[in-house]
């Protein structure tokens, strides 16, 4: 057998007894309780979205995944721990455009988003929506809120789940689009930002439609714009910011997982391909709906490369805004 048959037939023979190994790795994830880190507070859009998915990942991945909140530090606490973790998937992340967007904010962050994270499955994507209390705000659409918000110069300020989150950069652009003088009010999670404007601490918040939907219905906000190209259509009623005349707030978010970079692939595409099956049945789709989100699922390869694009889109607009938080 000359050489390059032997070294044909040894790779061959490799890939065989490898066969085994990879389908008995694939057969024994998961081995233990999964924990989905998600790094907000809880009873925001994104703990309901964890606690929705891991009641579906325990049903289908039969071990039981429990929710971890670790809110803080625009999501780093949560990611760093993650990070720092076994790469067996038994330790996920739940995460947003935040996780990408600290790497421009933060010069000593602590990992690297894009090097050291495998991105899984984009879980769900949204626009938000601005709203405001009714008892401290008598705008109903923007051009009354930039009125009022001028009538009382260094008077109001804006809510965010936290510094450099999609939320504070949104609502500084609307600052500098509209020339609005708001002070922002970072908090750790989308729930604690909803209190605060309902407490008539801060004048308006930017969230997701699970947030604000409980109060809407209430009649204790009023939404008066929401982000996007277009209306949602779950408030074909509610202006986007560009049809009132303010640009840079056009682009939607998402909430995606993440596991540690060595994690097998094996495991990652076991991970997406049960998520993507998730949120497309007809119950969870109907759940999500309901919530505001638009079912994810696509390739892991199209969603890992959207990671690494936003983390240089939100680079520039960060920048722009000056926004750094190890200062």
């Amino acid at each position: 057998m000359n050489r390059r048959n032997l070294l044909t037939a040894l790779g061959a023979a490799g890939a065989c007894a490898l066969l085994p190994g990879v389908a008995a790795a694939r057969a024994a994830y998961p081995s233990q309780t999964i924990k989905l880190v998600v790094p907000f507070s809880p009873g925001g859009g994104g703990d309901a979205l964890g606690r929705l998915l891991a009641t579906k990942l325990s049903e289908s991945l039969g071990k039981q995944v429990i929710v971890e909140n670790k809110p803080g530090a625009s999501t780093v606490i949560a990611t760093e721990q993650v990070v720092r973790s076994a790469p067996d998937g038994h330790t996920i992340l739940l995460n947003v455009p935040l996780v990408v967007q600290t790497a421009t904010m933060m010069a000593k962050l602590p990992y690297d988003p894009v090097r050291d994270l495998t991105p899984v499955v984009d879980i769900v994507n949204s626009a938000l929506w601005m709203a405001v209390n009714p008892q401290k705000m008598q705008a109903r659409n923007l051009k009354e809120f930039v009125a009022e918000v001028k009538a009382k110069p260094g008077a109001h300020s804006y809510g965010s789940i936290g510094m450099g989150s999609t939320t504070h950069l949104f609502g500084h652009a609307l600052n500098e689009s509209a020339g609005l003088d708001m002070v922002h009010a970072p908090f750790k999670g989308s729930s604690v930002a909803l209190t605060a404007l309902l407490a008539g601490d801060v004048s308006a918040v930017i969230l997701d439609m699970v947030t604000l939907k409980p109060q809407l219905a209430a009649g204790k906000i009023r939404l008066i714009a929401v982000t996007g190209s277009e209306r949602s259509s779950w408030t074909p009623d509610v202006p986007t910011f560009a049809e009132q005349g303010y640009s840079g707030l056009e682009m939607m978010t998402w909430a995606g997982l993440f596991v540690p970079q060595k994690t097998p692939r094996e495991i990652v595409a076991r991970l997406h391909s049960e998520v993507a099956r998730i949120v497309r049945e007809p119950d969870v789709a109907a759940k999500l709906a309901d919530l505001g989100y638009i079912p994810g699922g696509m390739p892991q390869e199209r969603f890992a490369q959207q990671v690494r694009d936003e983390k240089d889109r939100w680079g520039v607009l960060i920048r722009k805004a000056g926004v750094k938080l190890d200062q």
